[in-house]
This record gives C-alpha cells, sequence and structure tokens, in this order.
C-alpha cells in the first residue's frame, strides 16, 4: 500500500508548476491537487499540487483524514492555485468502505460540466486515492450522480494521462479473513489497488496481509513476511509457489485455514479455477482448492 505515495509523488512531480527540490516531508504531509486558474493554465497544467500537514493523522480514520483532506481542498491555495470546487460548496457527507470513498458534495458542484467537472473530479480523486484503503471515489451533488460523466467511478488512473509504468488500477476482489466470533473464514468484497508490473495474486496478497480495514470482527491470518515466489495461471488454474519458509511462517494451528483463505481470496480472480500450491517448487496438494468445491459447501 505504501506504494501508493510513490505513485502519486511522481505524478506531483508531473502536474506542478514548481521546480526545484522538494522539501523533505514528514509522515503528516499530503498532498492535495487544486485547478490552475485558466489565465495561467494555457499551454501549461492545468492541475497543480500543495502539500498541506494534517497533525496527528497516525490518530485518525481513514474517514476522517479524508474529510480533513476535502476540507483543505476547498479552500484557495493562492494566486497559482485554486480550489476546484464552485464557490459555496461544502462537505455534506463522506463514507469509506471496501476501497472506495463516497462524497456527496452539496448543490453547488452540479453546476460544473465539461473540463471544469473532469478537472474538479481528477482534483478530488488523486488527493483521496493517496490515503491507504481508498483505491477508487464516487461523487455526488446533493446525492444524485451527475450525468455528465462517463463514469461514476473514479480512480487515479482515469484521472491522470501518464505512461508511468506504476500507474495504479483497481480490481474488485472477495477477501476472506477470519471471523473472531465464530472462527469461520468470511467474505469481504474489496476494490485493491493493482500497479502496472505487480501480478493480480500479489495484489491479493498485500491485501490479505494487510488485514481488514475498519472491522474488528475479521483478523487477516497471513503475517507480514509472508511472501509468494511465483504465480500462474493458465487454462483456469492459478499455480502459486510459495517458500518453506513462508509456509512456516504461519502458525501450523491456523495454517490450513490461512491457506485457504488465500485460495478463496485468489479464487474470486476472473479467469482462476482452481488454486494450486507448491513449496519450493515441490507440490503441495492438500492446499489445492477449486472453485465448485468452494461454492458446494
Amino acid at each position: 500500500m505504501k506504494r501508493i505515495a510513490v505513485v502519486l509523488a511522481a505524478f506531483a512531480l508531473l502536474l506542478s508548476a514548481c521546480s526545484g527540490q522538494e522539501p523533505e516531508r514528514s509522515a503528516d504531509d499530503y498532498t492535495l491537487y487544486y485547478t490552475a486558474p485558466l489565465s495561467e493554465s494555457g499551454g501549461g497544467d492545468a492541475i497543480r499540487s500543495g502539500v498541506v500537514r494534517i497533525e496527528d493523522s497516525a490518530s485518525l480514520t481513514t474517514e476522517e483524514l479524508a474529510a480533513k483532506l476535502i476540507d483543505e481542498l476547498l479552500r484557495p491555495e493562492g494566486e497559482t492555485a485554486r480550489s476546484p470546487f464552485p464557490a459555496g460548496t461544502s462537505l455534506q457527507q463522506l463514507e469509506v468502505a471496501q476501497g472506495r470513498a463516497r462524497l456527496d458534495l452539496s448543490g453547488q458542484y452540479a453546476r460544473l460540466s465539461g473540463i471544469d467537472l473532469s478537472l474538479a473530479d481528477a482534483c478530488v480523486t488523486l488527493t483521496l486515492t493517496q490515503l491507504s484503503g481508498i483505491y477508487a471515489v464516487s461523487i455526488t451533488a446533493n446525492g444524485r450522480e451527475l450525468p455528465y460523466r462517463q463514469t461514476q467511478l473514479l480512480t487515479a488512473a482515469d484521472a491522470l494521462l501518464s505512461s508511468n509504468e506504476d500507474v495504479l488500477r483497481p480490481i474488485d476482489v472477495t477477501l476472506w479473513f477470519l471471523d473472531v466470533r465464530t472462527g469461520q473464514l468470511r467474505e469481504l468484497q474489496q476494490t485493491i489497488g493493482l500497479f502496472e508490473g505487480q501480478s493480480r495474486v500479489s495484489a491479493v496478497l498485500d491485501a490479505l496481509k494487510a488485514g481488514p480495514d475498519g472491522d474488528e470482527t475479521l483478523q487477516k491470518l497471513l503475517p507480514e513476511d509472508f511472501a509468494i515466489l511465483s504465480a500462474r495461471t493458465e487454462d483456469g488454474i492459478c499455480s502459486v509457489n510459495l517458500s518453506s519458509q513462508s509456509a512456516q511462517l504461519v502458525d501450523e494451528t491456523l495454517r490450513a485455514i490461512a491457506m485457504e483463505s488465500l485460495s478463496r481470496s485468489i479464487l474470486s480472480l476472473s479467469g482462476v479455477e482452481e488454486v494450486r500450491y507448491l513449496v519450493d517448487g515441490e507440490s503441495a496438494p492438500q492446499w489445492t482448492l477449486r472453485a465448485d468445491a468452494q461454492s458446494a459447501e
């Protein structure tokens, strides 16, 4: 998840009109994206970035932090950048769930159309998707979707027309975690980030190791050091090669259910009908799981 900050930092360099070396940033510093005044953006960048410090941000939930960033974005940055929102716009509601931030803004936002709406959507999306756990954004005005958009689900990849190889795109998956109340696996629908060059299996593993976002009844089963050597999908079969060290990292009493959580999560990927495991290249059939066997339970 930390790679999000790296990607957006690179984007900030592309979008910013400022030059020179950036000052060292703290963990409480976040990037805000503004629109440039039309009189100054001709032939230049239409979106500019700035940095805001949110004190004690680590103590805030993702939802609280997102709301603070939107509050900051509602204020003009200065002469060289302006708030992307029409005057009088206010935040009515904001919630974060399953990787998506849902914003409801006041009716002023519905006045935007064309390039102004596209730029405003992009500023909001770029600002919020830098936060771990937010991969997509939807914006309504007084509870209503704006009909002028091609899509109502906004992502950083949509907002930035860039050839950067690290561009993030979202994928919808079903992740499985341990329900601490029942001792059984329970599914959680999420939108997770996928970087160019990163496999879907690797992205699923990262999300499982990060754990469920905001649900205290669910517990992750895979430790941070758990790693996949390789993964390949062919004819619907996903072959996952683990190191023996990774397999031993999982508590023996939880190993079977931990591997099942990984298998079920991988099976939620399109085109995967069966998950087979190898340990150091040797077959480990005890953890094989098929989609039809899962659905039969």
